[in-house]
């Protein structure tokens, strides 16, 4: 059942730009194509993505904020298909948040088949590059089961005078993120916002590497205080990791190449010790 509230579609002719709003607390599914235009759930709903190839682009405009989806206090819920926030303004593929009121939640879980591109920077709006996901408020928290996220570009330097600097694949300014699986091409940001890793995987004070739980490499740099930072060690992933990575074991010697160095080994052990025997005479 549809209600008013999922075909609430306000038009701004000036950017040529819509706002789809999902607030009445029900449960909704999309697989529709969304050019220039902003996704909102609110009000304790739910949306989920669907894993048809899709995609969602937010408009060039900060008229209707930056995110191509934004959550407050409700449910997301990605399969799959290409997210993009607004281009020339850094906005963010999604924002995941609440309204600050200490009972308020919001969920999002990101699964394999989704990929998610922050919006590049532009001289008229922002000089840096927008985040990938960005959790933003207490009560607010995000699963990547996979999915590949990737930040908005810097400006140039043809554009704006200077080289600026990407954004983040993941921006936790609050609320918690949990990371399971998925390909990470940028910086994870934590102001005061918990990051869970789950895998095989190391952290040097600067860089968390290893491999998740999805078999995926994991190399990311790592901004914030490492107090923010939990890593869940799973030795299994350790285990099949380097299973993977063992000689093949055809290129091993065969037992008669063994049998052959271990007669050379043999006589000149004898050699050896002849020549201290003569010498003692």
């Amino acid at each position: 059942m549809r209600s008013y509230a999922t075909l609430l579609l306000s038009l701004f002719p000036l950017t040529n730009s819509a706002r789809l709003t999902f607030s009445d607390g029900g449960n909704y599914t999309i697989s529709s194509n969304y050019d220039e235009t902003n996704i909102f759930v609110l009000n304790s709903t739910s949306l989920t993505l669907s894993s048809d190839a899709y995609s969602i682009n937010a408009p060039s405009s900060t008229d209707d904020g930056e995110s191509a989806i934004r959550v407050e206090n409700a449910y997301l819920h990605v399969n799959g298909g290409k997210i993009t926030g607004a281009a020339n303004i850094g906005g963010s593929g999604v924002t995941i948040t609440t309204d600050k009121d200490r009972d308020s939640k919001s969920y999002a879980t990101f699964e394999d088949g989704v990929e998610i591109i922050g919006g590049s920077a532009g001289r008229e709006h922002t000089t840096k590059g927008g985040d990938a996901v960005q959790i933003i408020q207490q009560g607010a928290e995000a699963t990547f089961n996979g999915g590949k996220f990737t930040p908005g570009t810097g400006c140039t330097l043809n554009v704006c005078g200077v080289q600026t600097d990407d954004g983040n694949s993941l921006q936790v300014l609050y609320g918690k993120a949990i990371i399971k699986g998925g390909v990470f091409e940028g910086n994870i940001y934590s102001l005061s916002g918990d990051v869970e890793v789950h895998g095989c995987i190391e952290f040097d004070g600067e860089t968390i590497t290893g491999v998740l739980l999805d078999g995926n490499k994991f190399d990311v740099r790592f901004n914030g205080q490492p107090n923010y930072l939990q890593i869940v060690y799973n030795k299994t992933v350790c285990e099949d990791d380097t299973a993977s990575e063992a000689p093949d074991s055809s290129n091993a010697p065969s037992n008669g190449a063994c049998s052959y160095s271990a007669f050379v080994l043999f006589k000149l052990t004898i050699g050896i010790c002849v020549m201290i025997c003569l010498s003692a005479l």
